[in-house]
């Protein structure tokens, strides 16, 4: 059995190794083993190859946040799940062959559905989606900002907030992202600058916007808060700038806003069970109407993880980059 895994901290072309290691075996009576149909590779994994990331595991290491299995063996005691069902891992150590699973720990997801939309499930849109309602109380017509907006995060949130009846700012670094994130549902396309906050204003007619994500920190910090109403919210989840993020002192006191954090890791464990895969059922939902998609630009065997985790690493690309560690899903 392949897996991909590294031995030492550093550039993720340099570092990630496909290894052959002993199969996983049969399943204990409370786990079902799963065949990885695809996993995608994130922005984590490779801050987590490079060291750079919120935890640094030891090693040798193996990643993956998320992927789409296929059931192949069960446990006498797991209920709810067949031989050949699809399902979505809630525990880690994915970018793997195959692997076993506590039952508990598999949300069961349509086969009417591409297995590669699916294997992006996990992170990105409970991410958008989370942000998007657990802060701010926002009502169909409301407004809400985000930077970043080509990202994978970016692209779920514009959609999830398309469905939902809110209209987005996106803000995005180059000029020519614009066509493409209006044919998602995007509201206005800006790109970022020291005049952002006039231009936001121009553009959603003085909208009183009370809602902030961002991915970037440092300064962009700043001009986000320049867009928002008094006693807005931003809520950072990354750090793209490298630089903390940043507010002014007129902001903090005389507009009251609010600088938050997001990690998806902490919101999913203070979830009850019942809540996660309502939750997950609902976004599997949107992806099968095809109102959630994120755009796949190239998919790699297990045995070129080096490769794909490079092309990820890469700039402007214009989708996300996932493995097939057995092959192409059929």
């Amino acid at each position: 059995m392949k897996i991909a895994q590294f031995a030492a901290f550093g550039r993720p072309e340099d570092v990630l190794r496909c290894v052959e290691v002993d199969d996983v075996g049969a399943p204990a009576q409370d786990e079902a083993v799963i065949d990885v149909l695809a996993f995608p590779i994130n922005p984590a994994d490779l801050l987590t190859v490079e060291g750079r990331y919120a935890v640094r595991p030891p090693l040798p290491a193996r990643l993956g946040a998320e992927c789409v299995g296929r059931v192949t063996a069960l446990g006498r005691d797991v209920r709810g799940l067949a031989e050949g069902d699809l399902v979505i891992p809630l525990d880690r150590e994915n970018w793997v062959q195959r692997k076993k699973v506590k039952g508990a720990q598999l949300v069961k997801v349509s086969a009417n559905v591409d297995p590669l939309q699916l294997a992006m499930l996990k992170v990105n849109p409970p991410t958008a989606h989370l942000m998007m309602t657990q802060y701010v109380d926002l009502k169909p017509g409301d407004w809400l900002i985000q930077d970043a907006a080509n990202s994978g995060v970016g692209h779920c949130l514009i959609r999830l907030a398309k469905a939902a009846g809110l209209r987005t700012v996106n803000v995005v670094r180059r000029e020519g992202l614009a066509d493409e994130l209006v044919a998602l549902g995007g509201d206005v396309v800006v790109v970022d600058g020291p005049d952002l906050g006039e231009r936001v204003r121009d553009a959603t007619q003085g909208a009183a916007i009370r809602l902030a994500i961002d991915a970037v920190g440092g300064t962009q910090v700043v001009r986000l808060g320049d867009c928002l109403a008094e006693e807005g919210t931003i809520v950072n989840y990354g750090l793209l700038s490298g630089e903390n993020p940043q507010l002014t002192g007129h902001q903090t006191v005389f507009k009251r806003l609010r600088l938050t954090g997001f990690w998806l890791v902490p919101s999913l464990q203070r979830m009850a069970p019942a809540e996660i895969r309502s939750m997950y059922e609902m976004l599997a939902g949107r992806v099968a109407e095809g109102s959630l998609h994120v755009p796949v630009e190239a998919t790699y065997p297990i045995e070129e993880i080096a490769r794909a985790a490079a092309k990820a690493n890469a700039y402007r690309r214009t989708g996300k980059v996932l493995v097939t560690p057995n092959g192409t899903p059929k």
